[in-house]
């Protein structure tokens, strides 16, 4: 099994954070322990060398953005998740999920090719109702999740994590006018985002040419989240990466450049 055979352009930044986020498991200081992390990125073939190197902050940063989502599911409390582009996630396993609750998972049909062999090779067991929906989230993705089970009139906690920088506006609009579609009173969204007042910092530079050599790329940013959502029937929320790593007792090193991790905004939403 190996990246190039099933992971390919912007499928392949799921291994990128699966990568780091077994390097956050290793910490004694973690926030979260993601032991499938590991698995996936063994299964590749990856090792220290490999082409996916680390801009430096991008661990601290993804460990904060991980800790986020998931104290937002816990909170959220819903029997029904959807996790677009879920990529290599493991909230399905690693989480504790209350009884009865169903959760979707959408991306690539070549990331599901990869991560469902996987977690059947290393028996994972998920502790929840898991369905992978293969589908392309630039097209309407809306009736391969109703065919897989998804209930509208359920009220769902969407997470849409990692995704809409790497997409371009209109992608954006579409992906949020479908969920909103398919949300019932009392839904719940998560997403990130990057205001444009840091895209020609050097840290942010050399992240997108990590993803660039992945086959993605940065394709728009957002400096209004608040108001559209709320042009799109929701009220949100914004926090920062740097308050939310000192909220978690895990304050940032010297050598993040502040100005470029707090352009990402970390949004969610009620409906």
């Amino acid at each position: 099994m190996g990246v190039s055979q099933e992971l390919r352009g912007i499928g392949r930044t799921a291994l990128w954070v699966a990568k780091m986020r077994a390097a956050e498991g290793a910490r004694t200081d973690r926030l979260f322990d993601d032991r499938l992390a590991g698995a996936f990125v063994a299964a590749a073939g990856l090792d220290a060398a490999d082409s996916l190197a680390l801009p430096p902050g991008a661990v601290e940063f993804l460990a904060i953005r991980t800790r986020f989502y998931d104290d937002y599911l816990r909170e959220a409390g819903l029997s029904q998740v959807v996790a677009l582009a879920a990529g290599l996630d493991s909230r399905a396993f690693r989480l504790a999920c209350p009884a009865g609750v169903r959760f979707f998972e959408l991306d690539l049909p070549g990331v599901f090719e990869f991560k469902e062999a996987v977690l059947a090779t290393h028996g994972a067991v998920a502790g929840c109702t898991r369905t992978a929906v293969p589908a392309d989230l630039r097209e309407d993705w809306s009736e391969p999740l109703r065919a897989a089970g998804f209930d509208p009139a359920t009220p769902t906690a969407w997470l849409v994590e990692g995704l809409l920088l790497y997409l371009t506006r209109e992608d954006n609009d579409r992906i949020v006018d479908i969920l909103t579609t398919l949300s019932a009173p009392g839904s719940r969204l998560a997403f990130d985002h990057m205001r444009s007042t840091a895209i020609d910092r050097a840290p942010l530079r050399d992240t997108e040419a990590v993803a660039r050599r992945m086959g993605a790329g940065f394709q728009s940013c957002l400096d209004d989240p608040v108001g559209w959502l709320a042009a799109h029937g929701w009220h949100a929320v914004v926090d920062r990466i740097p308050a939310m790593a000192e909220s978690y007792g895990r304050p940032l090193p010297p050598h993040v450049d502040l100005p470029s991790i707090n352009a990402t905004v970390l949004c969610t939403a009620t409906r």
